[in-house]
């Protein structure tokens, strides 16, 4: 459906017209129109509300128009029209009342932070330059698809896990029939036993006592001076990280922002930065304090060198964990916020939580192999599926208590809930390049992913009393059940 600017609106047979509208002072040149309009495309594709969007084009002026339906039936039609020296955004709602001047003024900021961030990512860049004390400079092995799988089971998406176990399965039903599924539960529970062996395999160097510290240099540029630091050093970049190293690291110094800018431009391109910033984490003592709060020894320590911001522990025990961080945690997150997400990450350790969802979802799948198939298989294939279906669902929905109980139990240890708060707001905001993830959304409850929504998670613990939390599992459940349910209400 097309919708004309300023006209009326038909809406199951009731009228009404754009309602509000707004005017945003950024000058768009005509060779960003398209880019802008791919970026603002990309971006407003992931809100979950999202049932129609479209964009036309004319010559010096652009339109792009999409509609957001809410879980109570209400409609919001947006439409954003680009004009040479201005933006102006249009609100439709229906019915009329169903939007507050709050929501507005939301919606209105959220807009602006999206052009503005899209601008801001093309006058500036940054790159991010990791060294620790004692880190291994030789080149390593190229990533390949296993280390992929391994950082996607990781980072709690358990539906890699599950088809790799289903191919395997397939292989050996040719040769063991019936002993399958006792087979791929004993591999299951291997690969839960060895969890901490993969998760230090996929790590890069480890911190320890003697190499506790990461530093990270960010260097801001102009984004044509960041596409050649890229394009001519990226290819040397071990040679050049390895000088930088040489001269202040390995004689005990700090990293020098002149000579990793005298590095830099020693390789090719003429690198000005706006600025360089230096940040140095003692990793192993935020772990150390952490594993001493927990009660346990402290777990081996191992770091990722990736931009995106996240952390996983895995272990049967805390005798046998195993920390991975990732660079851009480091860089993104102060100190208080890293150890708010390796808190809720110590509490999957001491709450064996690998184990207990390993062990949920064997029990699940020798029922359905050993029980259920055979009685429903003279139901057919729809049958069949749609248990597979809600089963897994129903899996996954149980998995949100434990994640529930760990961001609870990582408030009451640290006692900041809202600083956890904070670092899953900045991880929203890296991920979606908007605030669409703290509309409510009663699908995402029902998702194949272990993690309660976002929106829940930062609205609990912004409003959390840690003593007034007794059994943080029960809080949990109680916590997940009433959230999907108020959800189903949009609240």
């Amino acid at each position: 459906m097309s919708i004309s600017l300023g006209e009326s609106v038909e809406r199951n047979g009731t009228g009404h017209t754009w309602r509000r509208s707004i005017t945003i002072d950024i000058k768009v040149p005509p060779e960003q129109i398209n880019p802008l309009l791919d970026y603002l495309t990309s971006a407003i594709e992931k809100n979950p509300h999202l049932t129609y969007l479209t964009r036309s084009t004319t010559e010096g002026t652009a339109i792009l128009q999409y509609r957001l339906v809410a879980a109570d039936g209400s409609l919001l039609d947006v439409a954003v029209k680009f004009l040479p020296e201005k933006i102006e955004v249009y609100y439709a709602p229906y019915p009329p009342d169903s939007i507050t001047e709050r929501d507005y003024i939301g919606l209105d900021m959220e807009m602006e932070s999206l052009i503005r961030s899209y601008f801001a990512d093309q006058s500036k860049a940054s790159l991010f330059l990791v060294f620790s004390p004692k880190m291994n400079l030789v080149p390593g092995r190229k990533e390949g698809g296993i280390k992929k799988v391994i950082s996607s089971i990781i980072f709690g998406n358990f539906l890699y896990l599950f088809m790799l176990i289903l191919l395997v399965g397939i292989f050996l039903y040719q040769y063991f029939q019936m002993l399958t599924p006792l087979l791929l539960v004993g591999l299951q529970f291997i690969i839960v036993i060895f969890a901490n062996k993969l998760i230090a395999y996929r790590g890069e160097f480890d911190v320890t006592p003697d190499n506790a510290t990461i530093h990270i240099a960010e260097l801001r540029m102009r984004r044509n001076e960041f596409d050649q630091v890229i394009k001519t050093c990226i290819p040397r970049m071990t040679l050049i990280k390895k000088e930088i190293y040489d001269s202040t690291l390995a004689l005990g110094r700090e990293l020098d922002p002149e000579i990793i800018v005298k590095t830099l431009n020693k390789h090719g391109p003429v690198c000005a930065p706006e600025f360089v910033r230096v940040k140095t984490v003692d990793v192993y003592r935020i772990v150390s304090d952490l594993a001493s709060k927990f009660r346990f020894q402290v777990p081996r320590i191992t770091l990722l060198n990736v931009l995106p911001p996240n952390a996983a522990a895995t272990g049967i025990s805390p005798s046998r964990a195993t920390v991975l961080i990732t660079s851009g945690l480091i860089a993104q997150m102060d100190e208080d916020e890293i150890k708010a997400v390796l808190a809720h990450e110590f509490s999957h350790v001491r709450a064996r939580d690998p184990l207990i969802l390993m062990s949920l979802a064997t029990l699940e799948y020798l029922t359905r192999v050993y029980i259920v198939w055979p009685v429903l298989v003279t139901f057919g294939l729809f049958i069949d599926f749609a248990y597979l279906f809600l089963s897994f669902t129903l899996l996954f929905f149980v998995a949100k208590f434990l994640e529930a109980r760990a961001d609870l139990d990582a408030a009451i240890i640290t006692g900041q809930p809202k600083v956890l708060a904070s670092s899953l707001r900045k991880l929203g905001l890296w991920k979606y390049q908007s605030r669409v993830f703290e509309l409510v959304n009663s699908g995402e409850w029902l998702k194949w992913d272990p993690h309660p929504p976002l929106y829940y998670r930062i609205r609990t613990l912004e409003n959390l009393d840690p003593s007034k939390v007794g059994n943080t599992f029960i809080a949990a459940i109680k916590g997940c059940v009433r959230g999907f349910l108020d959800s189903l209400h949009g609240r």
